[in-house]
């Protein structure tokens, strides 16, 4: 998502200069630096520096508030609610996402709703809320021919199936057809996206899983891990070799995935993703013990009580 929501932001700031130009006079200082802040903090939002974008836009959010200027506002919640969402802190999220939706709401910036329900689908999904996740999403989805998606859908529109089709693996429900939803509108898309054609790759290599077919499965993932790169997500190259190591673990390919899981940790402690850190410690300790590894296995349960801990 990350990439997907730096675009949102960009398209959302340009509406914000737009609003803001049209006058022979240049613009204020306070502006001008509000802006600058809300860029920088998309850059470090790009690169996954949570703590940095949340510093940058809380001081854009400051600025614009400090001048009522309520597009910036709405865009600066929208923001960091994107962030305490990469951070998974929920109460936050929830917090910034009710106040941009009450801006939407009092305010003529209606065509802003979609982005914010999105992002509340995208919270409960995380949040195993599957009903709620469901409720959020439907409205934002395009109509479909069976299959095939009846006009060209959005950026928005594309997440939203993306989100969806997670759904329908958690629930274990309808997950072949909303593959080929998903990749029917990427394909009707006709725009080249690395991150979207990894997502795709994904859910293709889970399906081809659990039907048995690890080799096949394996190589939707290493195709996946090469566009992840190929767009330095750090969180989709962390994710793709979680899942490698995962697949290796079920062939029972201990050092395989001993190799992998250490892979994903190494970025996901750069990230401070400590719940996914905390997932994939749980997976070494399997491995580690499948391995013989026993001062290895107990140093890794000590330190998952300590995550735990805090």
């Amino acid at each position: 998502m990350i990439r997907f929501n730096v675009i949102l932001a960009a398209l959302f700031l340009a509406s914000i200069l737009a609003a803001c130009g049209g006058r022979a006079v240049s613009k204020s200082l306070v502006l001008q630096n509000a802006e600058a802040y809300t860029i920088d903090g998309m850059q470090a939002y790009s690169d996954a520096d949570w703590k940095r974008a949340q510093i940058l836009f809380t001081q854009s959010l400051l600025l614009y508030q400090g001048i009522d200027n309520q597009y910036g506002v709405l865009h600066s919640h929208i923001n960091l609610a994107e962030v305490a969402l990469s951070i998974r802190d929920y109460p936050t999220a929830n917090k910034h996402l009710d106040r941009a939706d009450h801006i939407v709401k009092q305010d003529s910036f209606h065509q802003y709703q979609r982005r914010i329900q999105l992002l509340y689908s995208q919270k409960a999904l995380q949040q195993d809320q599957m009903a709620q996740a469901e409720r959020f999403l439907q409205p934002l989805l395009p109509e479909f021919d069976q299959a095939i998606p009846a006009t060209t859908p959005d950026a928005i529109q594309m997440a939203a199936i993306a989100n969806r089709t997670k759904l329908a693996f958690a629930l274990k429900v309808n997950e072949p057809l909303w593959i080929q939803r998903y990749a029917n509108s990427l394909n009707k898309l006709g725009i080249a996206s690395p991150n979207l054609e990894a997502r795709l790759l994904r859910f293709q290599s889970i399906l081809l899983q659990r039907q048995g077919q690890y080799q096949q499965s394996e190589s939707m993932l290493q195709q996946a891990l090469s566009k992840y790169k190929r767009s330095l997500s750090r969180s989709g190259i962390a994710v793709t070799l979680l899942e490698l190591g995962q697949l290796n673990m079920t062939q029972a390919r201990w050092q395989e995935a001993q190799d992998y899981l250490y892979r994903s940790i190494t970025i996901y402690l750069q990230l401070k993703d400590i719940e996914k850190v905390i997932h994939v410690i749980k997976n070494q300790i399997k491995v580690e013990l499948e391995l013989g590894d026993l001062e290895r296995s107990k140093f890794l349960k000590q330190r998952l009580a300590e995550l735990k801990r805090k």
